[in-house]
């Protein structure tokens, strides 16, 4: 954190406003500001757009500062700069100056991003990582990202993209990475650079300060050039001079050898590459100085990183691999690459863009293009974009051309393409969204819509709420309150929430397969299998005598669970004697914290139970620290707790369903719904007067009515209990009551004063009715709700 005299100090700007104020967060996009009283918004100046355009924007929003290069027409706190996207630089490399801990820089033209994730996963059990998110990794995205570093981490993991000469300088100064990963030299943006020589030679500026560079052996070029910077390498590869030796075997493993040791290595994925992103991400581990035994075992859970080529199926019995995000040659081989691991139907037709930022002359590019496809068997091209078009003669396979992706979807007989494998392959400016919107397999759904941006402005009251010394621990359990568990983790680590809560084992390595590295903590904790406990940084809830025998040999660190009045789990007053013994003979196993549940704290009429309760956890509390001669955290509060009972926050809160927008407040909450439950209109038909509907025939009337099939059912978590006008449906904004019986996979309602079709939605839960609301109806609680959505719903995560 620092005050905005500090930020004026460090970017050399004059100040105007309050010196004092506190900054957290740097903002460049006014649609992202949440925590406003602590975010200074950088006025950045691009060829697209001028940020000095949406100051008003942020004021009305309450930012604390602006950043600017000219005196705003909106009153409001602001540094006044020569050039903010300077400034924003400024600021990001004085805030990395204050870390000595190694950073690891990774450049090249391709695989950042993968190398990036990868090398993360391999190290989460040994640094406590700080990357770029997703693939921040532009002159505004690596200072965004370096502003993550905080005194938590012990390691940096960032790439760093280019596309014009001179701006690697500015990111190796903000950067100033000790270890650099150079990935690969493709062709990627070369119509920036006098050459291949040239744009290498740019890249390999960020490793300026690097004492070590890891890089393949196999582009001599890469290393040469890497060598004449009098750096030390280390090379993987099959020569037998690399530091890492790596041989593939028959099997379809490896055999890797490092320091006179040899382990067999078993990649999830064998394209080409993702083995050069596995190697590259497991000699950098090594060169941090990692054992290779840790190491070897985690490369078979290497998480699928989204790179934006994906498989879907198509109408027609087509299969769809999309890759609509950039294009250069050398993706168009690594597409391939995918497209044979997918097992492609015999017939491929690919659908590719002009290639864009080659420095090879358009003849032989096109040229070359037609050899890779006649390579791969592609059965017929289609090309877009007036540079193919001008070279359709190099191709000499069925080929159709069209100057622009408008003319392919106006004429082209897309309904001739049946039962093939389909690349759509195309640089960002063409658009082929578009064209893959067309060829997807068009399937309404019943889906729960998750807003993250409602989440972020949840997670934001919440900490408002909340002393600034008091942690967070957030529960994700039973699949995020039905939201989706490693998403909404995902967005709670992204927010530096201190812990997450989690019901079972399984449910905390699933998180950490998936990349999470935030401490977790199981309530209901398997000790048959303590590797979990012992390997991964995941802390067991202790609640009996039987389960502290299995942990107290162990390295692990505890939580101990009191019972103070919910009579669940836990060490009872009749237990505490015998407890402070045992923890005070503890050697290896740390009690880091001491916890009990608030039964009642949503209720008013029973505040004294509440106080008891607190009394009582305050009491045992102090024993035990006592006892072990040291302060421990201390956590009571659920979200009721967290809004009712400020004396109970103590050191850490369970911040549970306030997550996802509902309070014991009700309306009084700044808290919004987080999640919309929605499905749609598969049928509508008139069923006559005095005749019932569905199952039991149930519901007949006196008079005709247009009835509505819905394609929900208890089988999703829409509850039998809704039947016979107990439940409703809100479609077109109105209140489409349930008729008969729900059934497993759908629901009937009557929409005889509706005007609605069918493909209309039908929202079950969401701003209205709430989930609480709807948990009046039954009679029961929102969490029953939430976590009754069924796993066979699509969760569908977007950010406004």
């Amino acid at each position: 954190m620092y005050s905005l005299k500090e930020i004026a100090h460090i970017v050399n700007g004059k100040l105007v406003g309050n010196p004092n104020v506190i900054i957290k967060n740097l903002i460049t996009d006014t649609r992202r500001i949440n925590d406003a009283q602590n975010s200074v918004f950088f006025a950045l100046v691009t060829d697209k757009n001028n940020g000095h355009n949406y100051i008003k924007d942020a004021v009305e929003k309450n930012i604390a500062a602006a950043i600017v290069n000219k005196q705003p027409q909106t009153d409001c706190t602001y540094i006044l700069v020569k050039d903010t996207l300077a400034a924003l630089q400024a600021l990001s490399k004085h805030h990395r100056k204050q870390y000595k801990y190694p950073i690891v820089g990774i450049t090249g033209s391709n695989g950042k991003t993968i190398v990036k994730e990868w090398i993360s996963f391999l190290l989460q059990d040994q640094f406590n990582v700080c990357k770029n998110p997703k693939s921040y990794n532009s002159q505004i995205g690596v200072p965004l990202s370096v502003w993550g570093l905080k005194n938590k981490h012990n390691l940096g993991v960032f790439e760093a993209g280019i596309s014009k000469p001179n701006e690697m300088e500015l990111l190796q100064d903000i950067l100033a990475p000790s270890i650099g990963v150079f990935t690969h030299l493709g062709d990627a943006h070369s119509e920036n650079f006098e050459s291949d020589e040239n744009k290498l030679n740019e890249k390999l500026k960020l490793f300026k300060e690097s004492k070590t560079i890891i890089c393949p052996a196999n582009n001599l070029t890469v290393l040469n050039a890497i060598k004449k910077l009098n750096k030390n390498t280390f090379t993987w590869g099959s020569d037998a001079g690399c530091n890492l030796h790596v041989i593939p075997n028959l099997e379809g493993n490896y055999t890797v050898t490092y320091n006179s040791e040899s382990f067999i290595i078993n990649p999830p994925n064998l394209d080409k590459a993702s083995i050069e992103n596995t190697f590259t991400a497991l000699a950098t581990c090594l060169a941090l100085g990692c054992k290779m035994e840790n190491i070897a075992v985690k490369i078979e859970s290497l998480p699928s990183i989204d790179m934006r080529l994906q498989q879907v199926s198509g109408v027609n019995g087509n299969q769809l691999i999309l890759d609509y995000y950039n294009f250069d040659f050398k993706s168009v081989s690594i597409a391939f690459d995918f497209l044979k691991q997918q097992q492609p139907k015999a017939d491929i037709t690919v659908i590719l863009s002009d290639i864009l930022g080659s420095n090879l002359d358009k003849h032989s590019l096109y040229k070359n293009l037609n050899n890779v496809l006649v390579r791969n068997n592609v059965s017929k091209l289609i090309g877009v974009g007036t540079e193919i078009h001008l070279h359709a003669e190099e191709f000499n396979l069925p080929s159709k051309f069209y100057k622009s992706t408008a003319e392919l979807i106006a004429n082209y007989p897309f309904y001739e393409l049946k039962n093939q494998t389909i690349l759509i392959k195309g640089a960002r400016p063409f658009e082929f969204e578009k064209i893959a919107d067309i060829l997807k397999t068009k399937t309404h759904q019943t889906v729960l819509e998750v807003n993250l941006t409602k989440l972020q402005h949840n997670i934001d009251v919440i900490k408002s709420i909340l002393p600034k010394q008091t942690k967070i621990m957030a529960m994700v359990k039973a699949l995020g309150y039905g939201s989706g568990d490693y998403q909404i983790a995902k967005k709670l680590e992204h927010n530096n929430i201190d812990y997450l809560g989690v019901a079972y084992t399984d449910e905390a390595m699933q998180l950490r397969r998936a990349g999470i590295t935030t401490p977790i903590v199981v309530l209901n904790p398997d000790l048959n299998w303590l590797e979990p406990y012992t390997d991964y940084n995941i802390e067991p809830v202790i609640y009996s005598f039987e389960s502290l025998n299995k942990v107290k040999k162990k390295p692990i660190k505890i939580h101990l669970e009191i019972d103070t009045g919910m009579h669940r789990l836990g060490f009872s007053k009749l237990d505490y004697p015998k407890l402070l013994k045992e923890i005070a003979q503890l050697n290896k196993t740390e009690v880091v914290a001491i916890f009990s549940h608030l039964a009642v704290a949503d209720n008013d009429d029973k505040a004294a139970f509440t106080a008891q309760q607190i009394k009582e956890f305050k009491a045992i509390s102090t024993e035990v620290e006592r006892v072990l001669s040291r302060k421990i955290m201390k956590h009571l509060s659920n979200t009721a707790g967290i809004e009712k009972h400020p004396n109970a926050l103590f050191d850490i809160v369970r911040l549970g369903i306030g997550l996802y927008g509902v309070s014991s407040k009700g309306k009084k909450s700044s808290l919004t719904p987080v999640s919309t439950f929605k499905s749609y209109i598969t049928q509508i038909k008139t069923i006559p007067a005095n005749e019932g509907v569905g199952y039991g025939n149930y519901d007949a009337s006196s008079y005709g009515r247009k009835i509505a099939i819905i394609a929900v059912g208890y089988a999703d978590g829409f509850s039998r209990k809704f039947s016979r006008g107990v439940g409703s449906f809100i479609i077109n904004n109105k209140k489409a009551p349930v008729v008969g019986n729900v059934c497993m996979d759908m629901t009937m309602c009557d929409v005889t004063s509706i005007e609605c079709k069918v493909g209309d939605e039908a929202i079950i839960f969401g701003n209205s009715p709430t989930v609480s609301e709807l948990a009046k109806t039954l009679d029961t609680i929102p969490y029953e709700i939430l976590t009754n959505v069924s796993e066979r719903v699509t969760r569908v995560f977007f950010q406004e």
